[in-house]
């Protein structure tokens, strides 16, 4: 009897998710906790590149937030970082090793056909990130990014950092 009763409820109650998701025409829907839409994070785009210092103190005041919040998960993961730091630079050899193994990884998941290459089909499934800079990485404009596109790019961008900031760090693409 239990049962019976749980599958009525479940059966009423999936159809009103789904007329949930189709909301308004042009309206987002995204669980609590989920991060912001494409077009959110677009215009936030635009506006870090417009004033770059102003994104940073936001940045800085929502880590003090989350800090205050949970203050022993923060001096935790600080010291995660400085402990990730000075093996770094104890082996930055090793690092670099690390962070190619987890790029690769990821090249891999995402290419779910296996042919070496990602499209942009298979980017917006495994690699949201990559999607966002396709047709700049795609060099050769095949429609497919290769792992020697994605390094030239990373290369790229890093020489074009480290000529704008003195001591800047490589960024992930």
């Amino acid at each position: 009897m239990k049962h019976k009763w749980l599958v009525l409820v479940m059966a009423a109650l999936i159809p009103m998710g789904a007329m949930a998701a189709e909301g308004l025409p042009g309206a987002t829907v995204r669980p609590e906790g989920k991060g912001p839409t494409a077009e959110e994070r677009k215009a936030r785009m635009e506006a870090c590149k417009a004033n770059p210092e102003k994104c940073r103190a936001e940045r800085q005041a929502m880590f003090e937030k989350r800090c205050a919040a949970n203050p022993e998960r923060c001096r935790e993961m600080k010291a995660k970082f400085a402990k990730r730091m000075e093996e770094c630079k104890a082996n930055p050899e090793k690092c670099r090793a690390q962070r190619q193994a987890r790029s690769e990884g990821r090249f891999k998941k995402a290419d779910a056909d296996g042919n070496g290459m990602i499209s942009r089909a298979e980017a917006e499934k495994g690699m949201r990130r990559l999607v966002r800079h396709f047709d700049r990485i795609d060099a050769n404009k095949d429609g497919q990014v290769t792992s020697e596109e994605m390094a030239a790019a990373r290369k790229a961008h890093f020489e074009q950092r480290k000529g704008s900031k003195p001591g800047a760090a490589p960024g992930n693409i």
